[in-house]
């Protein structure tokens, strides 16, 4: 079964890439595609993929998410290195190639389009641009109110359970942790989506941490420590609106997966850790009306921000809408067959 991730994030600090990540959790193959929009990076991704025995990951790219931007396999992992996420094998024909999709048919033909297309990128730009000044704001109503929660805290909150969960959930494997860093969740044009059925094929138990103001972090980050200490192979999976916040903590090899539940990822925990009931009642009761408009100013400024994504993800497959007839999308067949060639 293969789990499904982002690498990218459409987040508070603009695009934030998790490709170079990728290329220190171990040792593999970097293949890299290079092309144009509409060319078929995604389409060769995954037939390559699958002609090689199918992927361990799929990585989806947050501005389409029913497009591929990666496959991770055993001993390799191919990626479309094209901007925004560009990326490049360290030792190009030693750990990794470039693989160039066919060339365009009608130079001449695109280049009378160039007008359009520039005008196409421009507006698709400036429509990042908005979307990343609201998820900036966003996330400011959104610390606000984590702020408010926390002064309301006394001792040393959720992190205290760690321990305890560290020796009663997690088991000890022979060797060394090994850590993956990856996003679950996307904020994408169809919204905030979540990767849910990677956590369910994935765990056996899922424990949700009942979290509406994100004070379950540090018990998070503690869970993610213990079980690479007890050898485990770790997903740490951030948050796509601020990256540097751990979300979930999933552990393939046991089975087992520690999941922010505040609502948005759709999963429904086996058991729930209830980070919101440490805080006092009548506390909560008296910043109740302060909590709520901050929780609705931060969803009101999320969803103007995916607005302006889908937008720029109509003029990109505009763009790409010009390219495909100048492509040969005829010789794809051949031309994955001598990129396989290369691969194996």
């Amino acid at each position: 079964m293969a789990m499904h991730f982002f690498l990218g994030a459409n987040s508070a600090q603009g695009f934030v890439s998790l490709y170079p990540q990728l290329q220190k959790e171990a040792t593999r193959r970097l293949y890299v595609l290079k092309g144009g929009p509409g060319c078929g990076k995604a389409t060769c991704i995954r037939a390559l993929s699958e002609a090689l025995g199918g992927a361990a990951e799929y990585i989806h790219c947050s501005s389409d998410p029913d497009s591929l931007d990666g496959a991770v396999l055993e001993h390799c992992a191919i990626l479309d290195g094209t901007a925004p996420h560009v990326e490049e094998p360290r030792l190009p024909g030693s750990d990794g190639d470039y693989l160039t999709l066919p060339p365009f048919l009608d130079r001449e033909g695109l280049a009378q389009k160039a007008g359009a297309l520039y005008a196409l990128k421009a507006a698709s730009a400036a429509h990042y641009q908005g979307a990343y000044r609201l998820l900036a704001a966003a996330q400011k109503a959104r610390e606000e109110r984590r702020q408010t929660a926390r002064a309301l805290l006394s001792g040393p909150g959720p992190s205290r359970r760690a321990e305890g969960l560290v020796h009663r959930e997690i088991p000890r494997q022979e060797g060394p942790g090994r850590l993956c860093v990856r996003f679950l969740d996307g904020i994408t044009p169809k919204g905030w989506l979540c990767h849910g059925r990677t956590v369910t094929e994935s765990a056996d138990r899922i424990i949700g941490l009942r979290d509406s103001f994100g004070l379950g972090e540090g018990l998070l980050a503690a869970l993610r420590e213990g079980a690479l200490e007890r050898g485990q192979r770790v997903y740490a999976c951030m948050d796509p609106l601020e990256p540097h916040r751990l979300r979930h903590v999933l552990l393939p090899d046991c089975k087992l997966a520690f999941v922010t539940d505040d609502g948005r990822s759709g999963l429904t925990p086996h058991r729930t850790i209830r980070v919101d009931a440490m805080l006092p009642a009548e506390g909560l009761r008296q910043q109740r009306a302060r909590l709520r408009l901050l929780a609705k100013v931060e969803e009101e400024l999320l969803a103007e921000a995916v607005e302006h994504i889908a937008a720029a993800h109509a003029l990109h497959d505009r763009m790409e809408a010009i390219y495909r007839p100048h492509i040969d999308i005829a010789a794809m067949a051949g031309w994955y067959k001598g990129l396989l060639a290369r691969m194996e």
